[in-house]
């Protein structure tokens, strides 16, 4: 867990290091005069067209637009309004904005002829170099000047002053241009959640931006108007030509239908028709009951049929036969009569007077009830032929009923047609009627649906440029655009800036940073420079970098020192030099310059061409004695590369080359060996053998970051030992240089 928490905050400090601001921040100012340079020149620039710009003034009218129009009676139809839909004010506002109204103003006010408008005069170069041509009486000067430029400068569009093809295209394209830079001028602003608009009117005059607002109100009501009043006009004209078209399909209609009434007899379709219904229901209800009877009196007639009408016993069990009050009644009298035979029996014999009278009665009444049922059994054959016969005369009249029914269905049908037809028509032609009168009663109803609620007055004081504002933005515009670029710049050169990057990017330990010395072009640092006390913090820089290379070795007896570079003109000969005059302050030093394909010491020490040096040692026309001197007021002593070679490093790869660098390691304390940029040629690899330890010379912004550790990869290669970078020429504003001079420059080593 340790372990993961260690990671993730070495992860944030990496990260952290990654958008270092204060690395970006030191860029900057790094940049600073380069930055202040171009914000100063923009800002003129922005000072010296500003300054040239001729100031607009804005004059705003305040206009409020009716929802609810005031109107005499209600015709919205017609004018095709509504002001109630969320869109209405929209659309007003685009109208007010629309190409016709701007046009109208225009012609109103004869802006055409306006100085605001009118086209601007040719430059003055033009106008003068037009001046100083030679023309013929019928030839234009543009063409002559085109002419004479066309040979040299043939890729420049020298079309300068196009003739028009026509006056009627010329003045169809300053009308275009003037409308378009009229709309560009207008301002319309709704004033949110209410029913007001600002109409607003940019312009050089005051009085020209006030008198164009108002007019735009004006143009827009009145325009308004006179769509209303058009509108009306051409409303009433089609109403009338319509009504009489309308008036005459209405008596059309009217005089088909009381044809069709006439023909059919008709005066109340809906009396007739419910007559014929409600006739048809009776006889519906009298046809199911006859039905119903006819049915009972042909089942009871097939009873007694079946029983026999002299079976007396059997018909009188049919309930219907038994149930009638003149049978009842003669049963009654038979059980009467049989009840007096049996009281008699018992007293009397059989041929009893009273026997025989009460028998005799008893037969009568039986006899009587014979013929009761007879005549019951013919009644009821002759009642069901005569509700058979009901029956069939209901069904007839049903029948008739109903083919009168459908056809008084079928001339209600078209009766109803051609009634909603005479309906339709009259509805019509009363709501055009209607429109009509009201059409005609608002013709001259002028009422407007907008009006200013504040007029535009000239204004006191201009609405654009706001310069102060103009003149702040180009000034923290530039000022950001040139940081931009500063920081991009920096990121493209990807060279060693500060000291901080020499250990962070280069993975080396930094040795000291040297400040730029300003000399001029192309010349050299005098070799007098380490003693000048104008630079005192050139030659502490210098002791201070001694002081880092003796710490490092002082045990170890390191004697033999190799400086060199990435490229040339990285300062790699002149650090040499005041390294040695640092060492020599306190030890034998002897400095030899191991550049022979470009060497420069013999120049800086002022020696003669032909002095006798290393080259010249190695090749054994000289000794030492000829080779070596010493610097004047110093304990320096220095052998210069010598007669110039054509095989450098073959010299400085052979033996005798070994040998006298052994040889001089026993008469001096320390040997500081110049030699030629490692990028460049193979010298300096060849001489890192030779030596205890390598210093590598750095310029500020000079080689790329990539480009120096391929170079340092190299040396470490062959193993050799780099003590460190110095950084060369760090500009003294640099607050690197400041961190490290109050670091390590406090105090001067003799």
């Amino acid at each position: 867990m340790s372990n993961m928490a260690l990671k993730v905050d070495t992860d944030l400090f990496a990260h952290e290091k990654d958008i270092d601001l204060g690395h970006y921040l030191l860029v900057l100012w790094r940049y600073k005069w380069r930055i202040g340079s171009f914000v100063m020149l923009m800002a003129a620039l922005a000072v010296a067209v500003l300054v040239n710009i001729a100031p607009q003034y804005v004059a705003s009218g305040r206009l409020m637009i009716e929802s609810e129009q005031a109107k005499a009676v209600s015709i919205e139809d017609v004018y095709g309004l509504d002001s109630g839909n969320k869109d209405y004010l929209q659309t007003q506002f685009e109208i007010i904005k629309s190409r016709r109204l701007a046009e109208q103003v225009i012609e109103r006010l004869n802006l055409t002829v306006h100085p605001e408008f009118l086209p601007k005069p040719p430059p003055r170069w033009k106008t003068w170099l037009l001046s100083h041509v030679d023309t013929a009486p019928n030839q234009d000067p543009m063409e002559v000047v085109r002419g004479s430029l066309q040979p040299y400068f043939g890729w420049l569009p020298l079309n300068w002053n196009p003739a028009p093809a026509d006056p009627a295209a010329d003045l169809e394209r300053r009308r275009v241009k003037l409308l378009y830079e009229f709309s560009r001028r207008l301002v319309v602003s709704p004033v949110p959640n209410t029913q007001l608009v600002d109409i607003g009117f940019y312009a050089h005059s005051p009085q020209l931006a006030a008198l164009v607002a108002n007019t735009m109100g004006d143009v827009y009501i009145d325009n308004h108007l006179d769509a209303k009043l058009n509108v009306t006009r051409k409303a009433s004209e089609w109403l009338s030509a319509r009504l009489d078209e309308l008036q005459q399909g209405l008596r059309l209609s009217e005089e088909r239908l009381q044809r069709f009434k006439e023909d059919n007899q008709l005066l109340e379709i809906d009396g007739t028709v419910g007559l014929v219904s409600r006739e048809m229901s009776e006889l519906t209800a009298q046809l199911a009951a006859a039905r119903q009877r006819r049915d009972d009196a042909r089942s009871l007639l097939n009873v007694v049929r079946r029983r026999g009408a002299d079976s007396l016993d059997d018909i009188n069990g049919i309930s219907e036969i038994s149930g009638h009050r003149l049978i009842q009644e003669m049963q009654k009298s038979e059980v009467t009569a049989a009840a007096n035979v049996a009281e008699l029996s018992k007293r009397y014999g059989p041929k009893h007077n009273k026997m025989i009278a009460a028998r005799a009665q008893l037969a009568e009444v039986r006899s009587t009830m014979r013929s009761q049922v007879r005549k019951l059994v013919s009644g009821i054959e002759q009642e069901y032929q005569t509700l058979n016969a009901s029956t069939i005369a209901l069904e007839q009249q049903l029948e008739r009923a109903k083919g009168q029914y459908q056809e008084q269905s079928r001339v209600e049908v078209q009766f109803r047609e051609l009634q909603r037809e005479v309906e339709s028509n009259r509805r019509i032609y009363e709501t055009f009627l209607n429109r009509m009168k009201e059409t005609g009663a608002v013709a001259d109803f002028n009422a407007a649906h907008a009006r200013f609620t504040d007029v535009a007055e000239p204004p006191l004081y201009p609405a654009k440029p706001n310069k102060k504002m103009l003149l702040l933005l180009t000034v923290v515009g530039s000022f950001v655009l040139a940081c931009v670029v500063a920081l991009a710049h920096n990121a493209l050169t990807d060279t060693i800036t500060s000291g901080d990057q020499v250990e962070a990017k280069l993975s080396s330990k930094l040795l000291g940073v040297i400040p730029l010395q300003k000399i001029k072009k192309d010349q050299r640092l005098s070799a007098q420079l380490f003693f000048s006390e104008q630079a005192a913090s050139f030659s502490e820089a210098w002791r201070t970098v001694r002081t880092s290379y003796l710490m490092s070795h002082l045990d170890d007896g390191a004697k033999r020192i190799c400086v060199t570079s990435t490229v040339p003109g990285e300062g790699k000969s002149t650090s040499s030099y005041n390294l040695a005059l640092a060492l020599s302050q306190l030890e034998k030093v002897l400095l030899i310059e191991a550049d022979l394909r470009k060497p420069v010491l013999a120049a800086s020490l002022k020696l003669p061409s032909y002095q006798p040096g290393l080259a010249n040692l190695i090749s054994g026309t000289h000794n030492d004695h000829d080779c070596i001197i010493g610097v004047p007021d110093t304990d320096l002593d220095v052998m210069v590369a010598g007669t110039a070679v054509a095989n450098p490093l073959e010299l400085l790869s052979s033996e005798p080359f070994k040998a006298h660098l052994m040889r001089l390691s026993q008469q001096y304390d320390r040997i500081i060996i110049d030699t030629a940029p490692v990028d460049v040629v193979s010298d300096a690899l060849v001489v890192s053998p030779l030596v205890d330890s390598i210093i590598y010379v750095v310029k500020y912004g000079k080689a790329r970051r990539e480009l120096i550790r391929r170079s340092l990869a190299r040396l470490f290669a062959l193993h050799a030992k780099v003590d460190g970078v110095v950084l060369n020429g760090l500009p003294r504003q640099e607050s690197s240089y400041k961190r490290y001079k109050s670091y390590y420059g406090n105090t001067r080593n003799a």
